[in-house]
């Protein structure tokens, strides 16, 4: 029960039309849109990087950037005027969730934590702190949102990889666990 929707950068017809179903499947309740970040060259990031320091990271690619930026055009165009836009602390989380251009990214500096690489105890730590931010938000009833994050995050939610930029809707249940949803 999972939509899986990769969002290229060259805008098609048939874009939009996945661009609709994703503003469509948002407009159902506790739902939320996952997205890995946008192209970043490189897997992980170099040997002492600093969470806090952008120079330190493996960042977005100028592809990336406009690939950022092109998503949230799609989607605004589709029909998603307003959303709730969430972001891991890494640089190249931050900077798609920016790029979106649906206003300022809250950034969730543990729950959107990167957990590749992660020993188990950071790892789990992470992922029960995403989990009770999506239980909380799933209570409260909040209207759509985004969660900019990492491919091993996303993972480790969906049960499902996603490329660059990718995103994907899922349902979050009363205890912050994501569920598939069928287009």
């Amino acid at each position: 029960m999972l939509v899986f929707m990769v969002l290229p950068t060259a805008v098609m017809a048939e874009d939009l039309a996945a661009e609709r179903a994703i503003v469509e499947q948002l407009g159902e309740p506790h739902r939320v849109l996952l997205m890995r970040h946008a192209l970043a060259p490189g897997i992980g990031d170099p040997q002492g990087f600093d969470v806090e320091d952008c120079s330190t990271q493996r960042n977005l690619s100028d592809g990336g950037r406009e690939q950022a930026r092109a998503s949230g055009e799609r989607l605004r165009a589709a029909g998603l005027t307003s959303i709730r836009v969430f972001a891991g602390p890494w640089c190249r989380n931050l900077e798609t969730a920016e790029l979106l251009g649906y206003g300022t990214p809250t950034v969730l500096e543990d729950a959107l934590a990167s957990i590749f690489r992660a020993n188990a105890v950071h790892r789990e730590r992470r992922m029960r702190a995403w989990r009770e931010h999506l239980a909380e938000a799933y209570r409260d009833g909040a209207g759509p949102a985004v969660y900019v994050t990492h491919l091993a995050n996303i993972r480790e939610l969906s049960g499902r990889s996603l490329g660059s930029g990718a995103m994907l809707v899922v349902e979050i249940d009363a205890a912050g666990d994501a569920r598939p949803v069928d287009p």
